[in-house]
């Protein structure tokens, strides 16, 4: 009887360690499958299409009367601000489902994601009114909006800091 006792109990501790492991295998690899997404992303927001996508709309969208929404725009403008609106929203989706954390994305992208928020707000204030009749009007730009509001309330300077490999004050 104590002989299968001690076969039982080491069995359980070997089932245990093999739990351990794999739930570290795992935690391992959706860290590397982050890893991938920010790099590719992070490329991606530094090229010279979003980049100047994102000029246009800091610094000239603002004058602009939004109220017609991306028709109000010159065709070429419209899919500079449409590519990075959408940028902004698929890179919130990854956010908010958890493939990617807010504070990377907040050190490094959260003062665009902040500036271009605010310039392009009415303009998706205006796009949602067009939309009205889709089934999901809201939808349009909505992880976008969240990630500006993760941004705001993980501000870039403080999700860096809370990295500990982090020492510029």
């Amino acid at each position: 009887m104590g002989h299968r006792l001690y076969r039982d109990r080491g069995l359980r501790d070997r089932a245990g360690i093999i739990v351990v492991f794999g739930w570290r295998a795992l935690i391992l690899s959706r860290h590397a499958n982050s890893v991938d997404t920010l790099i590719s992303l992070f490329g991606e927001h530094r090229a010279a299409r979003l980049a100047d996508a994102r000029y246009y709309v800091i610094h000239e969208l603002p004058n602009l009367d939004l109220s017609k929404g991306l028709s109000a725009l010159p065709a070429d403008k419209a899919e500079m601000v449409r590519e990075l609106a959408w940028f902004y929203d698929n890179l919130g989706a990854l956010v908010a489902h958890g493939v990617v954390d807010i504070k990377p994305v907040s050190g490094y992208l959260g003062v665009s994601v902040v500036l271009a928020w605010e310039a392009m707000q009415p303009l998706i204030v205006a796009e949602r009114a067009k939309r009205q009749k889709s089934i999901d009007p809201e939808r349009w730009q909505l992880y976008f909006e969240n990630l500006h509001l993760l941004v705001k309330k993980n501000p870039p300077a403080k999700a860096r800091a809370s990295s500990r490999l982090w020492f510029v004050e």
